[in-house]
This record gives structure tokens, C-alpha cells and sequence, in this order.
């Protein structure tokens, strides 16, 4: 993935550098900050074309061409690369997000249910699209990346809850809350309830799952086994994958 992208971020730096000389009449700077900064926000603007594309180059391609940087999506990765940039600006806005909301909660559980719900709605933009992530994440080849992004996701709302635990209870802790959050995140893309209240009340039992689990100090295998297991059920549950 990285070396799929670095070469994305080469053509896309190169035109963008291109475009300011174009616009300025004058040489600009070279540096990778102005690459990282057109990949994000190609990929940025390629998630307005979700809908329409599907998590797809023709995303990524459609959004250059508006961009005015045609063909400099020619070559970009995978598909899933984008369900994990998604993935990642949406962790990032549900921390800056909660940083206002998070004072008016008590419990952990409280402040978790408040986590999980602003990030679910991060989704819901894309929810007609979203099946089409799940089962991109759950190929055998992108597990592991979908781990990363789900353990990155647990551990963050964890620590915002006020947990900062090293115990044994760590693993479970994390894998008990991202197991409900995809839970959640896929009933929701089922739920036709007014104002998604079905996902809510569904969020509300499984976190309180959470909360039962933890408090029974149940035993739990290494996180990486137990939550691919989860993952896997829960997709295939809903028929993303076979069973």
C-alpha cells in the first residue's frame, strides 16, 4: 500500500507543482508536506464521488479530473486505501468533535456510547456505500489492515473515555468495543427507524455488552485472533462474505 501511494503522491506533487508554476509564472518550492497534502486531498475529494462510483479508482479518477490533475490517479492502489483514508479522517473528526461533548458524560460507558455515536455518524454520508466497504475489509488480504484501523479506532475512544489501563483487561477492552462498534456500524447501514433510533438503542445494548464483559473480567484470547473472529462472524452474518 505504501509504495502504491508514494508513487500517487510523486504524480500528484508533480502536478501540483505544475499547476502553482502555471498560475504564478514562477518556479515553487519541492517538498513532501505539498505531496502528502495533494494525496489527502485528492483522496478528500474523491469521497464526494463514493456515492456515485463506489469505493473505486473511478472515484479517485473522477475526483482528479475535478480537480483539473487528469490521469494523476492513473496507478493509485487499491480500493481499500480508500476506505482507510476514510477511515482515518473520520477518527480524526470524531476527536476534534468530542473534545466539546465529552465534559457531560460521568461513566466510561456513557462517554463511549457519545464516542461511538459521533463516529457512526461519520459514516452515514456514505451509508449506502458502506456494505461495499465491510466486504472490502474482510478479504482475507485486508484483514490485517482492517484490524489496524479498528484497533487504532477501540484504543482512541478508550483513552477519551478516561481509560488508560495496561492490564491484562486491556485486550479485552479493546477488542469487546470494536467488535460492538462494527456491530453497530453495520446495523445501522440496515436501519430505516427515524433518526437511525433503532442504531442507537442497538449501540446502547452492545455497549452495555461492553460494560458486562469488562466488569466480569472475562478471560479473552490475543486481540488479533478474537477480533478477526469477530469481524468475520459479524460480516458474515450480514452476508458479506461466505461462511
Amino acid at each position: 500500500m505504501h509504495l502504491r501511494l508514494a508513487g500517487l503522491r510523486g504524480r500528484l506533487a508533480a502536478g501540483a507543482r505544475a499547476l502553482t508554476t502555471a498560475s504564478s509564472g514562477g518556479g515553487g518550492g519541492s517538498g513532501g508536506g505539498g505531496g502528502d497534502a495533494a494525496v489527502r486531498a485528492l483522496l478528500d475529494r474523491a469521497l464526494t464521488k463514493v456515492d456515485e462510483h463506489g469505493w473505486t479508482q473511478r472515484a479517485v479518477a473522477a475526483a482528479a479530473d475535478e480537480a483539473g490533475l487528469p490521469g494523476m490517479a492513473y496507478g493509485f492502489g487499491r480500493p481499500v486505501d480508500l476506505v482507510g483514508h476514510f477511515m482515518d479522517r473520520a477518527l480524526d473528526t470524531t476527536c476534534c468533535e468530542a473534545e466539546d461533548q465529552l465534559h457531560e458524560p460521568d461513566s466510561a460507558a456513557d462517554k463511549l456510547r457519545l464516542l461511538c455515536r459521533i463516529r457512526l455518524r461519520q459514516t452515514r454520508p456514505l451509508l449506502r456505500r458502506w456494505p461495499e466497504a465491510a466486504a472490502l475489509l474482510a478479504q482475507p488480504q485486508n484483514v490485517p489492515l482492517a484490524m489496524r484501523h479498528l484497533d487504532a479506532l477501540s484504543s482512541q475512544l478508550w483513552y477519551l473515555a478516561g481509560d488508560a489501563s495496561t492490564r491484562g483487561d486491556w485486550y479485552l477492552k479493546r477488542s469487546a468495543l470494536a467488535a460492538a462498534y462494527v456491530a453497530s456500524e453495520l446495523y445501522m447501514c440496515e436501519d430505516r427507524s427515524p433518526d437511525a433510533r433503532a442504531t442507537w438503542d442497538f449501540l446502547d445494548r452492545r455497549i452495555a455488552d461492553v460494560q458486562a464483559a469488562v466488569d466480569a473480567g472475562e478471560a479473552t484470547a490475543a486481540f488479533g485472533g478474537q477480533f478477526g473472529r469477530n469481524l468475520f462472524n459479524i460480516l458474515a452474518s450480514h452476508g458479506y462474505v461466505p461462511r
